[in-house]
């Protein structure tokens, strides 16, 4: 692991600890929400940890960094690992675009590795960015 890898590692363990405390929401927070038009207003937590791994896998992407970009992709599709659906999963599984972006780095080996551990992710959280990632993968190792 590179350090830009372990950085995102840091990332992760830190957004486990934090995101493992229960969410406090009250009543008003409902009514920003419904009132407003825009939704609930997005935890700060949540927010950080998302800019700080895309800032992260850009700057493995400025490298080109091939290792680094198995590293981080192996990381990254290593969460969610739950079995109740949380509103964390649901940032974890968003960082699955981050992947995509590293996709074009591996090698036909890790992209097989990658592949199967995109597998391995849990049929609840296949959202479009994972299905994005998925087609990815799969033009890639057409080539």
């Amino acid at each position: 692991m590179t350090e830009l890898t372990e950085k995102i590692n840091a990332l992760y363990e830190k957004y486990g600890e934090i995101s493992s405390e229960p969410r406090k929401r009250g009543l008003g927070d409902l009514f920003v929400g419904w009132f407003s038009g825009r939704g609930k207003k997005a935890n700060p937590d949540d927010t950080g940890f998302m800019s700080d791994v895309e800032a992260l896998t850009d700057a493995i992407v400025s490298d080109g960094d091939g290792e680094d970009a198995l590293s981080a992709s192996l990381l990254i599709l290593s969460q969610p690992q739950s079995k109740k659906f949380s509103e964390v999963d649901i940032v974890y599984a968003a960082m699955y675009k981050n992947v995509t972006k590293l996709v074009p780095l591996l090698s036909d080996g890790d992209v097989v590795k990658v592949s199967e551990a995109a597998d391995k992710v849990k049929k609840q959280y296949r959202f479009p960015v994972y299905k994005e990632l998925v087609a990815a993968l799969k033009e890639r190792l057409d080539k």
